[in-house]
């Protein structure tokens, strides 16, 4: 599966940018994925850390509590969200405004690499993911979370049937698992968990969505308003829970060590 050209990284980084500051409010499925993203890491002392898309700080933190470090590298493609980050349990912090496919580092320069919420975006994972582990030296660790196919399924099938907004598309677990099984000198385990939020409605389910900034699609439709109420009755019709209305993630979290 490829993903549309229109959907360009700029896009990506303006979606984001504009939720640098209630990104952290609303972002809870990403912030329970980061610190499982972090704790699938045995503690200790690693030298030096890369984090992709680390924007907001939701795996920063417990991830400074956890791995002692001599240097912690930041990266992410929206700078509002990176300037967003309490650096201050950081050592040697650097904050890197970059495209995660297109990092400039030496292979083999990193201990510890993290990622989460991210790799979903990437546009060509299977040349830039193995480029990503190729950062670690031999016998660094690595753990990423992605969202992947089943994410928001309540969304996509609202929107498919109503016409009323789009959904990103998502790979399924199987292809980020099938593409590390064909790295070479990788040891890696994997498993998907699903999370479940409740809404007190959909339009609250809505302005959470868009306060995370994952907005961004391959289809840009204008909004209809007739559209719009039929999303909103056929979501309260399908996916009404006590308490509201869910919203169903599913995170893929792969995580290992290069031999």
């Amino acid at each position: 599966m490829s993903f549309s050209s229109c959907l360009t990284k700029e896009r990506i980084s303006r979606s984001f940018d504009r939720a640098h500051a209630s990104y952290v409010r609303y972002a809870s499925v990403q912030a329970e994925a980061a610190r499982a993203c972090a704790d699938l890491i045995p503690p200790g002392r690693y030298g030096s850390i890369l984090e992709i898309g680390a924007g907001g700080g939701v795996l920063t933190h417990p991830a400074a509590r956890r791995f002692g470090h001599d240097r912690y590298v930041a990266v992410d493609i929206a700078p509002r969200m990176l300037e967003s980050i309490d650096v201050s349990q950081l050592d040697n912090p650097e904050l890197v405004v970059a495209d995660g496919e297109h990092l400039d580092f030496e292979p083999g320069a990193f201990d510890l690499l993290l990622s989460s919420s991210t790799m979903q975006w990437y546009a060509h994972p299977g040349e830039s993911i193995p480029a990503n582990l190729g950062l670690l030296r031999p016998g660094g660790r690595f753990s990423l979370s992605i969202f992947v196919r089943g994410s928001l399924c309540e969304l996509a099938e609202a929107c498919a049937a109503t016409g009323f907004g789009s959904m990103l598309s998502m790979r399924p677990a199987g292809y980020y698992v099938s593409l590390l099984e064909g790295m070479d000198g990788l040891r890696f385990q994997w498993e998907v968990r699903e999370h479940v939020s409740v809404h007190g409605s959909v339009r609250e389910f809505l302005k959470a969505h868009q306060a995370t900034g994952a907005t961004a699609t391959q289809r840009k439709k204008p909004a209809r308003p007739k559209a719009y109420r039929e999303f909103i009755r056929f979501y309260e019709t399908r996916f009404s829970v006590p308490g509201g209305v869910r919203a169903t993630s599913q995170v893929l979290h792969l995580w290992g060590q290069r031999l």
